[in-house]
């Protein structure tokens, strides 16, 4: 079943003053790979150790509730979340064995997939969370109603590289002809040009959670959300992705992984002040600006599912926009684990809604 959505890359916005804090690990706390990893012995159970790296936005917030709720541990595995503030950085460290498995933004894991790289698109993370945000100018008089992307004719719009927002906006922009009027101005990283539209240097941006509602709180206007976008509704975000070789080596512990994932989501539409203060501990926002952007501006800013379906989309969004040429991509994207950890679960829960509604989401992106 293919709908019309552009997975999109996330992109970070991390300034340095804004991450003081945020988690634990960095790049250089990397200690063994799954393979390579001591197992550790409780009576029968085998504890296998994985580095996971992770970008300190709520949409990562399904590691920070397994980790923070012992639901990592319940499922055999130690777990060491390692702190990245962008995804090529992270995407380096899972190539050299830094990290096990990381959630990554989905134009870069295309564009890695692309160039031949061999990796595995196998879970889900991160589900639109992005925002397009203007000053308020822009849109001073103007009915919110009648906000449309035209009035960003003969404007400088900053974005992160080729970042989820960034694909899903100048697609949109495309597909209305406007490709030629609105200047899409590339930084190396969201800080930049979030400090860009501070400096009046620019007249919009796109910013990733929580950065949007951190931009809102300093004047600025959330124009939209980009999970809104006409024909990119709650598109995907970031996705789990590890190495081929280790999935095919080591299918029991990244479907343990995953059994982990699906009972956070789980524990995050059950219970969200716990979930906020969990992620409260890997991300540097107050928890009233942390809980809007978690509950209110997406549908839902994380799921567990590897959405073949909307992957799928979100290249040809990437081809459309000229960022890729076309390849095989369903060579790097799997749902045979996830498939697997799903059923156990909800085999072990069958009358519980969240689990039969996580099962019918399945079926229709797969």
């Amino acid at each position: 079943m293919k709908r019309k959505i552009a997975v999109i890359s996330a992109f970070v916005l991390a300034s340095c003053a804004l991450l003081t804090g945020c988690g634990s690990g960095n790049t250089d706390s990397r200690t063994d790979t799954a393979s390579q990893s001591a197992a550790q012995t409780d009576g029968t159970k085998k504890t296998v150790k994985l580095n996971v790296g992770y970008l300190p936005s709520p949409g990562h917030l399904l590691y920070f509730v397994a980790k923070e709720e012992g639901l990592f541990e319940e499922e055999g595995l130690d777990v060491n979340l390692v702190l990245f503030n962008e995804n090529n950085s992270e995407l380096a460290s899972l190539e050299s064995g830094k990290i096990d498995v990381g959630a990554f933004g989905s134009s870069e894991l295309v564009t890695y997939l692309a160039d031949g790289h061999e990796l595995t698109v196998f879970g889900g993370a991160m589900i639109a969370g992005h925002g397009l945000i203007v000053k308020p100018e822009l849109v001073e008089g103007i009915p919110e109603e009648e906000w449309t992307l035209d009035l960003l004719k003969g404007k400088n719009v900053g974005v992160e590289g080729v970042d989820s927002g960034h694909i899903v906006y100048r697609a949109a922009v495309k597909k209305l002809g406007l490709e030629d009027e609105v200047n899409f101005q590339i930084f190396s990283d969201g800080a930049d040009a979030y400090n860009s539209l501070k400096n009046d240097d620019i007249d919009a941006a796109i910013l990733y959670a929580p950065y949007r509602i951190l931009a809102e709180d300093e004047g600025y206007v959330i124009f939209s959300n980009s999970g809104t976008v006409e024909g990119y509704e709650d598109h995907v975000c970031c996705r789990q992705a590890a190495l081929s070789s280790t999935l095919a080596n080591e299918p029991d512990t990244y479907t343990a992984f995953l059994r982990a994932l699906i009972r956070a989501y789980h524990f995050y539409q059950e219970n969200p002040d716990k979930t906020i203060a969990d992620s409260q501990i890997y991300v540097d926002v107050d928890e009233e600006s942390l809980r809007k952007d978690t509950y209110d501006y997406d549908s839902q800013i994380a799921n567990p599912d590897p959405d073949i379906t909307g992957m799928t989309n979100f290249y040809e969004a990437l081809v459309y926009t000229d960022f890729v040429e076309e390849f095989d991509i369903s060579q790097g994207l799997s749902s045979e684990l996830y498939d697997k950890a799903l059923q156990e679960v909800a085999a072990e829960n069958p009358d519980d809604a969240i689990y039969q509604y996580l099962l019918d989401y399945h079926n229709e992106r797969d």
